[in-house]
């Protein structure tokens, strides 16, 4: 007779750490670009010195990214000859913002798996 078999005990089931790190990349992401949408919808509409503040801290950290990577300059002078659209610019600061936030996201996730792996092999658990 088929009888149910009973899920693995929760020690043994494993924590589905890439699922975490990917669901949690996600809202990090959703949560940046709707932030940043709404900065720049009261900084355009009212435009307070504070969502201008803002508005600088929040590309900050793609400016870093694209600096990094070495893009930052060519995409400056793109958007300074007339080649790139504000629109463009906002869209390739993003696009680096969420891929950052899915490299890291994964790359902790990675790290988590590694770390329970280990902990499970020395358990002796296979």
């Amino acid at each position: 007779m088929n009888q149910p078999t009973s899920p693995p005990p929760a020690e043994q089931a494993g924590i589905p750490v890439f699922r975490i790190s990917f669901a949690n990349a996600t809202i990090l992401s959703v949560l940046y670009l709707v932030v940043g949408a709404i900065i720049e919808l009261v900084r355009r509409q009212w435009n307070p010195r504070w969502a201008e503040h803002v508005s600088w801290s929040l590309e900050a950290f793609p400016a870093g990214i694209l600096r990094t990577l070495g893009v930052l300059n060519p995409l400056r002078d793109a958007y300074a000859q007339g080649s790139l659209k504000e629109t463009h610019v906002r869209l390739v600061y993003a696009a680096s913002v969420v891929l950052s936030i899915y490299v890291i996201g994964l790359g902790v996730g990675f790290l988590m798996w590694l770390l329970t792996r280990s902990r499970a092999r020395s358990a002796g658990e296979p």
